[in-house]
């Protein structure tokens, strides 16, 4: 500390004098030599440090103050009221570094910056490391589309139950938001339900949109079709059509483990061709109408040959004439474009209602 004590004399010079190319040099020079001790110092040190750093940079430049909160905001014992000072300055570019990474702010001194202040303060706050529930139901209400994506897909941010209502009521009309939320793995099931249906309601009218509404009623019912558990361990057939994967994978492969008995395995190795997990293909051949699998062949350019084994393997066995003619049908006016908008749909709602990894 005699270093301190050694330029105090000259920090009141700096002030007196009402240069301020003097004042900020001073700054700069008591700011190097605090960040040069700080791991060494007490918190009755810290405070001496505290009250000249504030006195230097009250009342300077804002770029000068800006440079002074982006030294101290990684600085884990910065002194607290400098840090509180610049974390209540209305330019973003001074506020914006201690209100991303700062440890020294107090959760009260973040609600009510957060309640008053810009987006760009706000951005700044989503991105701390941790935030409490008091401090994110401020910003899921005052922040715009891009600071409530960020804070949502902040995974060190907790979320009330009231804040998880506001993100879900703002996905409603914001895609991007919907996405994020489905990363997360705290998401209540009441919200993440309504989450689904919002994607769900957002696939149909797209599909209505690009192929017509019976297009749109054709997916809706071929995503309502999949079931809540897979009924067999598949994890065997995967590893064996990813080994296969690696030699290739094509419709005659499949269609040798369908004539086979190796059910499982062509659905895999379906659901691998497609793009989607196996689960998917597994359900669409447990499903109570063939439109599922008709979507998922379809969406591979596979024939009817193969459509029609898939059917047959099914423990109700082979259709009837009648079924099978309206399943032929459904395979000629299905186009690939459309098999394939619906699969993509499909998958998306899977991943939706599947809890993340935390």
């Amino acid at each position: 500390m005699l270093a301190l004590h050694s330029v105090v004399s000259d920090v009141e010079g700096a002030i007196a004098s009402g240069d301020p190319a003097k004042r900020v040099s001073m700054l700069r020079q008591m700011t190097g030599l605090f960040t040069a001790q700080a791991p060494r110092l007490s918190e009755d040190q810290i405070g001496a440090f505290d009250e000249v750093i504030l006195r230097l940079s009250r009342d300077i430049e804002t770029r000068a103050r800006a440079e002074l909160s982006a030294h101290l905001a990684d600085v884990a014992n910065a002194p607290r009221r400098v840090v509180r000072n610049l974390a209540y300055d209305p330019s973003a570019e001074v506020a914006g570094p201690v209100l991303e990474r700062s440890n020294r702010l107090d959760e009260s001194d973040l609600v009510q910056i957060a309640s008053g202040a810009g987006q760009q303060h706000l951005m700044a706050l989503s991105r701390r490391s941790t935030l409490a529930e008091r401090v994110t139901d401020v910003i899921v209400s005052r922040g715009n589309e891009q600071v409530v994506r960020s804070v949502a897909g902040n995974q060190g941010a907790r979320f009330s139950a009231g804040g998880f209502q506001i993100l879900t009521t703002r996905a409603q009309q914001d895609s991007e938001l919907g996405r994020v939320l489905t990363k997360r793995s705290d998401v209540p099931e009441a919200q993440r339900a309504q989450l689904v249906a919002i994607a769900r309601e957002r696939a149909r009218q797209a599909l209505a949109a690009e192929f017509g509404e019976n297009a749109a009623a054709q997916a809706t019912l071929a995503v309502a079709t999949a079931l809540t558990a897979v009924p067999a361990d598949f994890t065997p057939a995967e590893v064996a059509v990813a080994r296969q994967a690696k030699a290739g994978l094509d419709e005659a492969t499949v269609q040798t483990w369908l004539t086979s008995g190796e059910t499982t395995y062509a659905l895999v190795a379906l659901a691998r061709l497609a793009g989607v997990p196996s689960a998917i293909a597994l359900n669409a051949h447990a499903a109570p109408t063939t439109d599922p699998l008709l979507f998922l062949v379809r969406s591979v350019r596979f024939g009817w040959k193969t459509l029609k084994l898939l059917l047959a393997s099914r423990p109700e066995g082979t259709p009837n004439t009648e079924a099978l003619q309206s399943a032929f049908q459904a395979f000629q006016d299905l186009s690939v474009a459309t098999a394939q908008r619906v699969i993509r749909f499909t998958a998306a709602r899977d991943k939706l209602e599947q809890p993340s990894a935390a």
